[in-house]
């Protein structure tokens, strides 16, 4: 094993009864790596983390530390409100790591500046939004400061204001060394973060490259839609591969392929663009 590995699945199978969920991964996780983990909801993206996290048995394969003492940051997909201050239940989540009790005070005080988040001493966090719970949520995966971060959907169902800032903690995060490994729906982390992405296709994991062969598949789709100029400009720099041509009315024909098309209707409709037309078209080549 290269003598930078952190965590390294080899033929790894996880079954829940006669169903197999994932069959055979192989992937290695070194020092600064980032990997993106897509796929639809079911596809054992979720599943595959908790394995590297080391939460959950697996069916067959092996998985190899790369060293003892090695540290693993794992968020959930979601943090539960809980009647405490962020600052109470990070102090919590850092004794049961063993966070020496100066070296934990001031390290939550570091991440409430990283993550611009007041530290307030009675603010509960059941009165937190959705993005503020995120950024606890993240800030105690990162209260030891891990080798190997570890993220499901840290994006889900935060607005663009949220998703800006967690996008800027995980630039600086990424930065320090720490290698972070990501299931998400939405193309916007391997855009912002010089990464590998990985798809999950029936429990099985198949790199970009050869996810990329999908755009030859028999279909493509031609979508219409009305959206101000700054809703183009981020979609064209998240999908390289789509054409885009205006049409009468003001509207715009984008041609995507069948890889990326339901990505492109979520981040549309989120960017504020509305879907005139949608049509699945059989490819000429």
């Amino acid at each position: 094993m290269n003598n930078q590995a952190l965590v390294t699945l080899t033929e790894v199978t996880k079954q829940y009864g006669d169903r197999k969920v994932l069959t055979d991964i192989t992937i290695t996780m070194n020092h600064g790596d980032c990997f993106i983990i897509r796929g639809s909801n079911g596809s054992g993206k979720s599943t595959l983390l908790r394995i590297v996290s080391g939460l959950i048995p697996f069916t067959s394969g092996q998985r190899i530390l790369g060293h003892p003492n090695i540290v693993i940051g794992y968020t959930p997909d979601r943090l539960p409100p809980l009647r405490m201050t962020s600052t109470e239940y990070l102090i919590h989540m850092g004794r049961i790591s063993n966070v020496p009790r100066k070296a934990l005070r001031e390290r939550i005080i570091e991440l409430h500046g990283m993550f611009n988040l007041e530290q307030h001493a009675s603010l509960k966090m059941i009165h937190f939004s959705k993005g503020m719970l995120q950024k606890v949520n993240l800030m105690q995966a990162t209260l030891n400061m891990p080798d190997l971060l570890i993220l499901d959907e840290p994006f889900s169902g935060l607005d663009k204001e949220s998703t800006e800032h967690l996008l800027h903690s995980l630039q600086q995060i990424k930065a320090s060394g720490t290698a972070i490994l990501a299931a998400v729906h939405e193309p916007l982390l391997a855009s912002q973060l010089q990464s590998q992405t990985y798809w999950l296709r029936q429990g099985i994991l198949v790199s970009e490259r050869g996810e990329s062969l999908l755009k030859d598949s028999m279909y493509s789709y031609e979508i219409v839609c009305h959206m101000k100029q700054e809703t183009l400009d981020r979609l064209t720099s998240l999908f390289k591969d789509m054409t885009w041509q205006r049409v009468s009315g003001g509207s715009i024909r984008f041609t995507l392929s069948e890889r990326d098309y339901r990505d492109f209707l979520m981040e549309c409709l989120q960017s504020g663009g509305e879907i005139i037309s949608l049509q699945r078209k059989e490819s000429r080549s």
